[in-house]
């Protein structure tokens, strides 16, 4: 299964370098400090999960993406 057959859900990308004040704004809406590289689910606003660095895992983000989005 991939990713994207895992759960309907958008996926963003936002690149820091690119779009610091982007990726400040999730920081102060989600309250989740910015990391890099970092994966966060977002549900109704909220960070319902997310990882960073070496614990980016494809696996694991289809098991969040089966809990929070199904």
């Amino acid at each position: 299964m991939q990713l994207e057959e895992a759960a309907n859900a958008d996926a963003c990308l936002v690149v820091v370098q690119l779009a610091r004040d982007v990726s400040a704004a999730v920081a102060q809406k989600t309250g989740i400090k910015h990391e890099s590289p970092q994966v966060l689910l977002i549900r109704d606003g909220n960070c319902v999960w997310s990882v960073s660095h070496r614990m980016i895992d494809a696996a694991a983000i289809k098991e969040a993406l089966k809990k929070h989005c199904s």
